[in-house]
C-alpha cells in the first residue's frame, strides 16, 4: 500500500482562540507602525493570525472598513492637551506641531477607510483645540469654521506626505518630483529647483510646514481683532 504523499511546503500556524474585531485591527495597526501603510493587506492581516483571509471578512465587509477601524482604534490611544502659555498665536504653532508629531509617530493615525478621515476621536480632538484658539482670536460664525478645517486639513496633509515620503524608496520620491517637473512651464522650470541637483528633489518638511501655518495665520490674524 503506497504510503500518503507529504504536503508540500509548511503548513500555516493555526490561530486557536477566536478572532475579534479589536483583535484584528491591532494586527493591522502593528503592520503600519513597522512596515509602513504600503505594507498593509487583509491577506498578511490573516497570515499574522494563521488563518484564510475569508475569516477576516466576517468581521469586517472590506478592507475600507478595516483601515477605519484602525484610524478609530488607533486615535482613541492618544490623547491631545492644549497648549497652555504664550499668545493664542505662540498656542497656534505649538499646537499644530503636537498634532504633526503625534501622526509622525503613530503613522496608523493617517489611514483611513470610505468614511470621514476625520471622524476619529483624535482628529475630533485637533479640531475642537483649533476652533478654541480662534475663537479666543475673535473668530465666530462661518470664519470660525473656515479656519479651523483649513488647519486641520493643512496640518493634517502635510504630515501625511512627510510619513508616506519617508515610507516611501528614494527612487519613487525622486520619480514623482521628476514627473512634478516635466509638467511645469519653460518659465516656471527656470524658477524651480533643478531635480539634477543633489538633494534638490526632496522636500523640506519643516520648511513647508512653517510656511503654511504662517500663510494660514497671515489670512487670520487681519480677522481676528485681537492679533499682536
Amino acid at each position: 500500500m503506497p504510503s500518503p504523499k507529504k504536503s508540500r511546503g509548511r503548513s500555516r500556524p493555526k490561530y486557536s482562540r477566536p478572532l475579534t474585531r479589536e483583535k484584528i485591527a491591532a494586527a493591522a495597526i502593528a503592520i503600519v507602525r513597522n512596515e509602513g501603510q504600503a505594507a498593509l493587506s487583509m491577506r498578511k492581516v490573516a497570515g499574522l493570525f494563521g488563518v484564510d483571509v475569508a475569516a477576516l471578512y466576517r468581521h469586517f465587509r472590506n478592507k475600507d472598513e478595516l483601515l477605519a477601524e484602525v484610524g478609530r482604534l488607533a486615535s482613541e490611544m492618544l490623547d491631545l492637551e492644549a497648549p497652555t502659555s504664550g499668545t493664542w498665536e505662540d498656542r497656534y504653532f505649538e499646537l499644530a506641531e503636537m498634532i504633526r508629531n503625534r501622526i509622525a509617530q503613530h503613522p496608523e493615525l493617517g489611514i483611513y477607510g470610505g468614511s470621514s478621515p476625520w471622524a476619529t476621536p483624535f482628529f475630533a480632538r485637533a479640531n475642537g483645540l483649533i476652533a478654541e484658539l480662534f475663537c479666543e482670536a475673535g473668530l465666530e460664525g462661518p470664519q470660525l469654521v473656515f479656519a479651523t478645517q483649513t488647519v486641520l486639513h493643512l496640518v493634517t496633509s502635510v504630515a501625511q506626505s512627510e510619513v508616506m515620503t519617508q515610507s516611501t524608496s528614494t527612487d519613487l520620491n525622486r520619480a514623482f518630483a521628476e514627473t512634478i517637473h516635466d509638467q511645469l512651464s519653460e518659465e516656471v522650470r527656470k524658477a524651480w529647483p533643478s531635480t539634477n541637483a543633489r538633494n534638490d528633489w526632496s522636500v523640506d518638511f519643516d520648511a513647508l510646514f512653517e510656511f503654511a501655518l504662517r500663510s494660514t495665520l497671515g489670512a487670520v490674524a487681519p480677522k481676528s481683532g485681537r492679533s499682536r
